[in-house]
Parts: C-alpha cells; structure tokens; sequence
C-alpha cells in the first residue's frame, strides 16, 4: 500500500509540474492559455505547502519528545 500511494503522489507532483510549465508557456509565449491552469497551480503549491508543514511539525516533535 505505501508504494502505490508513494507513486500516486509522485504522479500528482508531475500533474502538477506539467500544469505550471503550461502556465509559464501561456504567460510568457505565444503558447494559448489553457482553462484552469492557474487554479491548477495555485491548489497544487497550497497542497505542497500544507505537506510540507506537517512533516516539519511532526520532525520537530520528534525531536522535542526524544
């Protein structure tokens, strides 16, 4: 069960590589702005951001109760 849920994240963080590279080629070249791309990018960086403080807090009260 860990790999399969290790690689559905992975497959998620590349979903979400993909999205902000389309949303870099829509802003900055002729490339057409494709729908949602922004919302996209936006919840995935939210997600990133709560996961990643979560196991910072959880480290750091391992480290506090050892």
């Amino acid at each position: 069960m860990n790999d399969s849920l290790r690689r559905f994240a992975l497959g998620l963080y590349a979903l979400w590589l993909l999205t902000t590279v389309l949303l870099i080629l829509g802003k900055y070249t002729p490339f057409p702005t494709v729908p949602g791309v922004h919302d996209a990018v936006v919840f995935g960086a939210v997600i990133l951001t709560l996961g990643g403080a979560g196991r910072l807090a959880r480290d750091g009260y391992r480290r506090f109760v050892a």
